[in-house]
């Protein structure tokens, strides 16, 4: 069992990088960041992780551009692997992703983890351009292309959306064959795109429940896509928050699948985690301050991380 640390949103470069390296001391497999460009001034009723649609940030939260931050946090770090949770695969030219992720596998020497999703938010589809109704298909096309320009020699391809040939990219990723692709969504459509082109299942804001309940589903599919159930691993990202050690909870509106908890309890999710056959877990926290959240992350790895160790 890993457990992977979803950064907190901060503009401060010194505080950024001093978490990033603490992360890493501690010994945590990851560090993860989401993806948002702009958020509507009017609020949201379309976030599907809570229960009226609210997003769980305020409209001006300092979202830092996801990409540029990964290169930031690369050159911070030395052995933790970086990646997003994830990025929202049709707010950027697919090419230009692709190098993007390749060049930053190459300078972080095999670090990067490629998290995609279609994402949720309209307005935000709307400001950029991009049809909201067609994110789907083209966040299959957009990973095809990414395999495409990572693995093959001379790339071609021929979408509905986008048509290569005559070209060279390089570097390649250090990673082989690619750089792993893990898949957002808790939908069936997010499932059948993690048994076509996923190396991991990577849930949002669920229960462990919602977990074991819907691997028979994907299990299903990655069998009829002639792939071994073993090649996806399985991760749940959701917030925690330890009721026993002095830190309140802050006070923005919780989203679905929250773990607020004492540490035992949290300690047998882990196992209970592991006995569903979720194979890594990533956490955010429920405070505003960036002491505190760095506090939270020293007792998860006093406390937690040595049972997710044993676990294998």
């Amino acid at each position: 069992m890993k457990i992977g640390i979803s950064v907190p949103r901060t503009p401060n470069p010194t505080a950024m990088k001093h978490f990033a390296k603490r992360t890493e001391e501690l010994g945590f497999e990851s560090i993860l960041l989401g993806d948002h460009v702009v958020l509507p001034t009017g609020g949201t009723n379309q976030y599907p992780y809570t229960a009226d649609g609210s997003f769980s940030s305020a409209p001006d939260a300092p979202f830092l551009e996801t990409m540029t931050l990964l290169g930031f946090l690369a050159a911070c770090t030395d052995t933790i692997k970086l990646g997003s949770t994830v990025i929202i695969l049709p707010y950027r030219n697919p090419v230009v992703q692709a190098k993007m992720f390749a060049s930053l596998d190459v300078l972080s020497e095999g670090r990067i983890i490629c998290g995609v999703g279609v994402g949720w938010l309209e307005k935000e589809f709307e400001i950029l351009g991009v049809p909201y109704a067609e994110r789907g298909p083209m966040s299959d096309e957009f990973i095809e292309i990414f395999k495409v320009l990572w693995t093959e020699e001379f790339p071609e391809y021929k979408g509905k959306y986008y048509q290569l040939d005559g070209i060279r990219f390089y570097p390649k990723p250090v990673q082989k064959p690619h750089i792993p692709i893990w898949v957002g969504g808790h939908t069936k459509a997010a499932l059948r795109r993690t048994a076509k082109y996923g190396d991991c299942w990577h849930t949002t804001r669920q229960t462990p429940d919602f977990v074991a309940g819907h691997l028979p589903y994907l299990r299903d599919r990655i069998e009829k896509a002639e792939r071994e159930i073993s090649s996806v691993s399985i991760s749940l990202k959701r917030s925690v928050h330890f009721t026993d050690i002095g830190i309140q909870e802050a006070g923005n509106i919780r989203s679905n699948g929250a773990l607020i908890a004492g540490t035992q309890e949290i300690i047998d999710d882990v196992y209970a985690c592991c006995e569903i056959g979720i194979d890594q877990l990533t956490y955010d926290f429920r405070t505003n301050s960036l002491d505190d959240s760095i506090r939270v992350m020293e007792h998860l790895a006093d406390r937690v991380l040595p049972v997710a160790d044993r676990l294998g």
